[in-house]
């Protein structure tokens, strides 16, 4: 499978791209600052590019199977726009090329309203205070995938973990998971590459923690 990778040098998105190349597939890394890069691979290609500029990546589109967007923003106040009008931009490029296949990383923290399985502290401080706008973009990010006739899966990871993953984790379809409220980086990838394969979660969003 030609995978391409929007944020590819980010925290989560190299993982993706280590774990689809180590499963045999063939990558294309997108990223503002491709030397961020450590890793080199005969099946990776490393392309500059910005998901807020159109023109800056569409073309690399042509001829791929499916796209992950991985992308992150580490502003954590004010309004965001990284992710709806980035997700336009993807939208636009698959329509344009012919791609279908859609996998997003979002958050639990997008689900409307308050969410029983979460703490008081995380309903009240991060998700309406520090990460408020962060987190409605996200929703708008969904949104905008859903109204589309691809074939999205939308991961909704739990608070993302650095620690090196266990391989143990549990999926969900919905916003979260009463059990955990973490998410090891590694066990995203691994989560994201599989669905690739499998196609278990096609057009659904789903919690992923680990357990």
């Amino acid at each position: 499978m030609k995978v391409v990778v929007f944020g590819a040098t980010g925290r989560s998105g190299w993982r993706v791209v280590e774990r689809a190349l180590n499963q045999g597939h063939e990558v294309t890394g997108i990223a503002r600052t491709p030397s961020k890069m450590e890793m080199t691979h005969k099946r990776l290609t490393l392309v500059q590019g910005d998901i807020l500029d159109y023109d800056s990546f569409a073309n690399v589109l042509q001829g791929q199977d499916a796209v992950v967007s991985t992308v992150g923003k580490g502003e954590r106040f004010g309004s965001v726009e990284l992710y709806s009008e980035g997700i336009k931009n993807v939208i636009s490029a698959m329509e344009e090329y012919g791609l279908s296949r859609l996998v997003a990383i979002t958050s639990g923290g997008t689900y409307p309203g308050w969410d029983r399985k979460n703490s008081i502290f995380y309903e009240l401080c991060i998700k309406r205070i520090l990460l408020r706008g962060e987190y409605a973009d996200m929703r708008r990010m969904e949104n905008l995938i859903m109204e589309t006739d691809l074939d999205w899966t939308i991961v909704r990871p739990s608070g993302l973990s650095d620690e090196e993953g266990t391989g143990e984790y549990r999926t969900k379809v919905g916003y979260s998971i009463l059990e955990s409220n973490t998410t090891t980086r590694d066990d995203l990838a691994e989560f994201i590459v599989d669905e690739l394969e499998s196609n278990q979660f096609v057009r659904e969003g789903v919690a992923v923690v680990n357990v």
